[in-house]
This record gives C-alpha cells, structure tokens and sequence, in this order.
C-alpha cells in the first residue's frame, strides 16, 4: 500500500525552471494585486503601517545607514520613540540608492514583491528537503497563493512583517539543514543563527518565532528520552544558533527596539541548557519520559515564583508575561483588528467557520494526522527535521487562534500541509485501488487537488482583485487639501523638534495624515496619543474639548463618517466607556436598528460630524469631502475642522431674552448648512462666541452677514452683522446695538 508519495520526482523537467515559473506566477499575481497602488499622481500605498515606513524609508535615503528613532511629528508635542527594527527600512533604502533612482516611492514600492518571492524559493527548499519535490513544488504554489501573505507581499505593501516571515523561513531552513544534512552541520548553524539576529533586527516580537526552537527542543527530548536516544545532537545546534543570534544582537542590545530580542535569547540558552540538563538526569537514572516533563512543569512554577518574588527575573519574567498577556490575553479586541484573536465569540466563530479559512483549517487538521503517519514511517535524520517542521505548523496555528495578525504566516503552513495531504491521500487511493485490481481514474488528481486548493484560491482570487488602498478617494483628496491649505509645519524631514501646531485625529488615520498632508498628529497608529484623541472625541463640553486641543496644540480636527457608524465601540473602548449609553440595538425583524441616543449627540465628535459645530464657538468646518453619506441629512464622507479662537459677540439687551446668532453657509461641496449659536448673560451683556467669519478664506463660507437676535414672547430684535477673519483669527469683542423690532 502506497501510504506517503514522498519521491514522485518523474521525468526530466528541469527543477529550476519549474520553481522559476511558480515565482514568475507569484510576481504577477502581486503585481495584479497591488495595482490600485499605481496611480497618475504616485503610489498610494495600501494600508496604514506602510505610510510610516515609507516615511522611515525615505529618511533613511538622506542619512543611510541611520534611520529615524524619534519623531516630534508624532504624539504631538511629546513625540514618540520609534522601537520597530530598522532592517525592512534600511533594505528597502538600500535599494533605492543602490538603483540611483529620485522615485524612491516607487522602487521601495517593489521590495514586498521581492521578499515575497524570495519567500516561495525558501519554502520550497524547506518542503523539498523533507519530502521531496512533488510536494516542494505544490507547496511553493500554495505559498503565492497564500492570501493574508499575498496582502503583505504585493506591490506597495510596504510593511516589516513580509521581511519578518522570510527571516523566520530562513531561520527555519537552516535549523532543518543543520539537523539533516550532518556534514554541514555547522555550516548550516551558523547560518541559521544568522537569520534568527535578522529576525530580531526586523520584528520586536522576534522572540514569539525563536521561541518554537525551544518547543521543538522540548518535543525532540521527551521522544528521545522515549526512545532512549540522545539530544545532544539538536540541543548544540540550537544552542550554538541561539548565541552566534545574541552575538550579532549584542551592540544594541539595551536599546528599545532589541532589548526584548536579546533578553529572550538569552532566557532561550539558559532555558534550553537546564532542559538538556534536565533530560540528561532523567535519561541517567533511567526514569520515565514523563519525569522529564513533570521536571519542565515544575522548573516553570519555580521560575515563576522566582520571577514574582525578584520583580522579574532580570526582565524575563515580565517579558514573557507581557508577550504572553499581548498574544493571549485578548487585549485588543474592539481596539485593534490584527492583534484581536481569531474567534474570540459567537459572531468570529460563525465568520471563520463558514469560510475559506474554517475549510483550510479543517483540510490542516487532517494533514496533521497525515503528517504524524509520514513521521512514524520516517527514519534518521529527516525523520527529526519533520518533527521540527511539525512543531512548527502547529505553533503558528496556535499563535493564529491568539492573534489573528498571524495568519500571514499561519496560512502558508496551511499551505505545506495540505501539500502533504494531497500526496498523502493521493497515495492512499491509489495503493487502496491497485490492491483492488483497480486503476485510478485521470482526474483522480486533478479533482482532489482543486478540492483541497479551491478555499485558498477563492481567497486569493477575491483579496486580489478586492485590494484598494485603504485612503480612499476621498480620504487622500481630503488630506491633500489640508497640504495645502494650512500652514507648512517645520522640521518635517527632520522631526527632532515641535513644529508649530499639531492635526487632532483618530489614530487608525495618523499615518495618513503624516505622510499626506505632512502635518504632526497627536494620535497614530502606534496607538500613541489615543487616550487624549478618544477623550477630545468624546467629550460633552466644549471647554473640555478645548483643554485637550490647548494641550495638544491641535489647530485642525478630521472627523469622518465611520468615526460615528463603525468606530465609535473603539473609541469608548479606549477610555473605558459603556457604548450603551450613545447609541441602543432594536430588533425590526429583518434588520438590526442602531438608535443613537443623546448622549451621542452630546458628543464632540457628534457636534461636529453631524451637525457642523452649530452650537459651538470656536470650531468651524472649512472643508468636507465630495461623497455625501447619510439617509435623511447627506454629510461629506470626510470632515476637516479648525480650531479658532473665535469672534466674541456681546449683545446688550434686557434680562429675560434669548439672544442668539444665526448664518447661512455652503461648504465647499455646495451643501446648504445653518450655523446657530446662542449667547449666555453675562453682567448687563449677553455673550457668545462664533468661528465663522463673513469673509470667504474657505471654499467653506458664509453667503451673507450673520443675523444677530434678541428676544422673548413679546417680541424680537434682530440686527445683521459681518465678522471679519481677523475678528475671529484674533478673538476680537465686538458689541453691537439693534435696529429694528421684529413681532
């Protein structure tokens, strides 16, 4: 009975060429993705990470090989210390003053389209050395087509983590070379503790990756305590991996960025010593297997308390907590979409099972059952290379179920394992049928190959040609306004000082905002500043809102339709509020009713958006974008604001009126809006603030002098009035007196 097709080489086919043109389908089909990155006017990248690294990139340019560790434009006007690792940034920079190229956005614009391609020759090498070049080659496909990778691959994403899963793949490569191929044994070594310090210089999280080492580690030693065999063989392997990596970690290892890195290389050698100490006493006594894992368990309660009672065990302790509260803790969800787990409740769990994603993760756990069959039947050195390629696929599942950012690395491990189950089931039939006297049908291969690939082509092909740049249209031609029609900011190319004022902004949209309009943001998408954004947003007093501009020095606020009808859960979230008490659920049979309730309109955020600061004394709009969205009172889909110090109108009149302001605008886009004010009595004068001048800076204007209005039940006065900008820009008092009597 054929059980394993694990040498199905037939043939004269040339191998290069056939891994040639599986990279030449994949750069195509990145290029096909990335499209919408190309435009008349440059690249608009994708997502929101990319704008920072770009911005990164191009600063690296101008003083390679130093890059930037602290932006002023960020986190305005603390600024912010930059902690991701500079080799993605430092490559792709490279690359531009290697080309000699004034485009850099465009060059930089390819590297994730190289890395990616770089990243199917890996994985196939990788499957090729374990099972030979059938399933090599099928899983080399299966990574382009790999669709959470593919988003961090195509053209224009210019992110760390595509660097990020190639340097593990390396590092893994290696690992298994080292333990297959004994005659190089060193070679390979060293090379692997080469890709594991690129690991660390490219992702903060590098630990999350070196960590399955250690697992395997732990796997391989309980098998061979089993077996009665020895570990030493893998255990001098990684640990002469782990340290060459500390080495080359080394000059920067009490810096923010790598500390995390070299602390947890270090915790791995240690930890790892005391395993091989550990099994080499249970093997010396000739106890059980369980005892060594007993002995694991037990060193862990042991450190653990060690940590608790030292405050930390020189920072492991807190290290591994922290990593470990991040990963699994479910901080994030409602905050930050990537890092929320994969089902976290019913409505994910629906969502992921009734998916392209639930079948390849159903399709993964019978490969796994198949993988386990290959690995009994295996023998000598690459029996423990798949053993580590186990370890490896079930860890980056695991890690998926705690973040589901994982998935770009988790799918091309679904990739590998439906590989091996396609030639494993292939196998199986075919050996069942010849023992039948039966010859298998033509497309028996062809049938079950489309149907353990058809979920992840499905995905691909959808987030392929569904993969617009995140900054819409409107959003791009919104912040391109507000270039260039606010004042320049200083210090932009080099942010070691405050520039002159700040743009208050909901994170997901400060990279944007930093890049595009080349403005310093209080709030980004490092989630610094989004207390005092989420606290602006939704407060319920004008003062209050003012105190945290004033602290910011925000002159300008963006605003926009999904902050109210999608993101608003977040932005309570953030500052612990109930999102009850803004907006309530009413079952209408075929149709879930969102209720907004007053306190939402009490909201800054609301104030604004919806209803144009009427009300308010020193916010007005001065420009919205050309998408009007909304049922019964169309708004632009993007909102800019300014904040100013606003005309101060007093009025006198006798006590017991109401005294108010009223002016008709249009907006930029045309919409007709009222602005209305009302004035509170103060001494023998009734007060009142406005932000709207009678003159036209804005496409945003007044079409006519305000109505200024004083009056109760027996009557009203009622008096135009123009208001200069300089009145508004300066704060100005000015008094006025009434004309006429309206009844």
């Amino acid at each position: 009975m054929i059980l394993f097709i694990g040498n199905m080489d037939r043939g004269r086919r040339s191998e290069s060429a056939e891994l040639l043109a599986i990279v030449f389908v994949g750069i195509l089909l990145k290029l096909f993705a990335g499209r919408s990155s190309l435009t008349e006017s440059g690249i608009l990248l994708p997502g929101y990470d990319e704008y920072y690294h770009m911005r990164r990139i191009l600063y690296t340019v101008n003083h390679f090989p130093g890059t930037l560790w602290f932006d002023s434009y960020l986190n305005y006007p603390y600024g912010f210390n930059i902690t991701w690792p500079p080799l993605f940034d430092q490559i792709s920079a490279a690359l531009c003053l290697a080309l000699g190229q004034q485009d850099h956005e465009t060059i930089a614009a390819f590297v994730p389209v190289i890395i990616g391609s770089i990243a199917v020759a890996v994985v196939y090498y990788l499957v090729k050395e374990l099972f030979g070049r059938e399933v090599a080659l099928l899983s080399a496909f299966m990574t382009i087509l790999a669709p959470y990778y593919l988003l961090y691959t195509m053209l224009g994403a210019m992110d760390h983590h595509c660097l990020e899963v190639l340097m593990h793949l390396i590092s893994l490569l290696f690992v298994v070379l080292a333990v297959t191929r004994s005659n190089k044994k060193y070679h390979f070594t060293v090379l692997a503790g080469i890709a594991m310090a690129a690991l660390a210089y490219t992702w903060q999280g590098a630990d999350v990756y070196l960590g399955i080492f250690l697992a395997y580690a732990a796997v391989k030693m309980t098998l061979d305590l089993k077996s009665g065999s020895s570990s030493k063989d893998v255990t001098t392997t990684l640990l002469a991996a782990y340290c060459i990596a500390l080495i080359l970690v080394l000059p920067f290892w009490n810096t923010p960025w790598m500390s995390p890195s070299f602390i947890g290389l270090a915790a791995m050698i240690f930890a790892l010593s005391i395993m091989f100490a550990l099994s080499r006493i249970v093997a010396g006594r000739n106890a059980s297997w369980k005892a060594f894992l007993l002995g694991i368990v037990v060193l862990g309660l042991v450190f653990v308390i060690l940590s608790q009672l030292t405050g930390g065990l020189f920072g492991v302790g807190g290290l591994i907590h922290s990593g470990l509260d991040y990963i699994w803790g479910g901080k994030m969800i409602g905050k930050i979409g990537e890092a929320e787990p994969l089902i976290y409740d019913s409505e994910t769990f629906y969502q992921v099972v009734f998916s392209g994603l639930g079948l390849n993760l159903l399709f993964s756990l019978a490969a796994l059952a198949a993988f386990v069959a290959c690995i009994r039947r295996g023998v000598g050195a690459k029996k423990q290379g798949q053993i580590l390629l186990f370890v490896w696929v079930v860890c980056t599942i695991v890690l998926t179920f705690g973040q589901s950012r994982f998935l770009y690395l988790s799918t091309i491990s679904m990739g590998i394992l439906i590989s091996i189950l396609f030639f494993f089931a292939l196998g199986l039939i075919e050996g069942r049928m010849v023992e039948a006297g039966q010859r298998a049908p033509k497309w028996l291969a062809a049938g079950l190959l489309l149907i353990l690939i058809l979920p992840t082509l499905a995905d691909t092909i959808s987030f392929a040609e569904n993969t617009p740049p995140a900054v819409d249209k409107d959003w791009h031609q919104a912040l391109i306004w507000l270039k260039n029609n606010s004042d320049a900011t200083s210090f932009y190319d080099n942010p070691d000082k405050n520039a002159e004022y700040s743009i208050m902004n909901w994170w997901d949209y400060g990279n944007w905002v930093l890049y595009i309009s080349k403005r310093p943001v209080v709030a980004n998408n490092f989630q610094a500043g989004v207390m005092d954004a989420a606290k602006f947003y939704l407060s319920e007093d004008e003062d209050d809102a003012i105190a945290v501009l004033d602290e910011r020095g925000s002159r300008y606020i963006l605003t926009d339709y999904k902050l109210i009808y999608s993101k608003l859960p977040a932005i309570a979230k953030w500052v612990n509020e109930d999102l009850n008490s803004y907006m309530r659920w009413e079952d209408q049979g075929s149709k879930i009713a969102v209720i907004p309730l007053q306190r939402l309109f009490n909201t800054t955020l609301a104030r604004l958006y919806l209803f144009d600061a009427v009300g308010m004394g020193h916010f007005r709009l001065i420009y919205e974008s050309a998408t009007l969205l909304g049922e019964s009172s169309a708004q632009g889909e993007v909102k800019v604001f300014e904040y100013v110090p606003g005309a101060l109108i007093r009025v006198k009149a006798s006590p017991g009126q109401r005294v108010g302001a009223l002016l008709n605008m249009t907006s930029n886009q045309g919409r007709a809006f009222t602005y209305v004010n009302e004035a509170s009595q103060n001494g023998d004068a009734f007060e009142m603030r406005v932000p709207y001048s009678t003159e036209s800076r804005y496409e945003t204007h007044a079409v006519g002098p305000y109505l200024i209005f004083a009056g109760n039940e027996t009557g009203v006065n009622a008096q135009s009035l123009d208001v200069s900008e300089s009145d508004v820009l300066g704060g100005n008092t000015i008094e006025i007196g009434f004309s006429r009597k309206l009844i």
